[in-house]
């Protein structure tokens, strides 16, 4: 990411962009440092297992389709949900489809860039 998102609104299309470009430096340049993500498995993953998940979903060509978002932000903090549906082709060579609602937590980092913390694609299921 060369320019900060400044917005946290604009967090999640810029998510769906880089996910759906197969771009897994510009996937995790929205990541705040120590960033968690509950996988649609419900697994907790972070760190490098985070990336290996990550750069499982793009390898498997992802295709994300997010809904419109609500935010609910203050200070350096937000809370981002929305509908979110995902196709991704399996090792097997299937084509699986995930639909959810997210429970996202951005977190607003010293260069003012707004950067996903807490990714919660299962929300509260």
């Amino acid at each position: 990411m060369s320019t900060p998102i400044t917005d946290p609104a604009q967090l999640p299309p810029a998510f769906e962009k880089a996910m759906n470009s197969g771009d897994l430096n510009a996937v995790l340049s929205l990541l705040a440092p120590g960033a968690v993500m509950r996988t649609v498995t419900g697994e907790s993953v972070t760190g490098q297992a985070l990336r290996d998940y990550t750069a499982g979903s793009i390898a498997g060509n992802a295709q994300l389709s997010n809904g419109p978002s609500r935010v609910v932000a203050g200070d350096d903090i937000a809370f981002i949900t929305e509908e979110w549906t995902m196709e991704v082709t399996t090792p097997d060579g299937n084509r699986k489809k995930a639909t959810g609602t997210t429970a996202n937590v951005a977190r607003r980092g010293q260069d003012g860039g707004w950067r996903m913390a807490v990714l919660n694609p299962l929300g509260t299921a």
